[in-house]
């Protein structure tokens, strides 16, 4: 488990954008009232020759190299 903690602290420090959801409330004439960002835990999968990290299920994965767990 300290692998993919280690791995979930370098995605979020390194990959912001990637890992927060903007939410938007807008009211009956179109117009944005409030924006709300919902933080996203990021999905590790360690394979045997790279790392792939997804914000969910069907999202295109971030690969990393195995040289960040060093």
């Amino acid at each position: 488990m300290e692998d993919k903690e280690k791995i979930k602290e370098y995605a979020l420090k390194n990959y912001k954008k990637t890992f927060i959801k903007k939410v938007t409330t807008r009211d009956a004439k179109g117009k944005i009232i409030r924006r709300q960002f919902i933080d996203l835990e990021p999905i590790i999968l360690i394979k045997d020759n790279h790392i792939e990290v997804k914000n969910n299920i069907d999202a295109s994965p971030i690969i990393l190299s195995k040289n960040i767990l060093k």
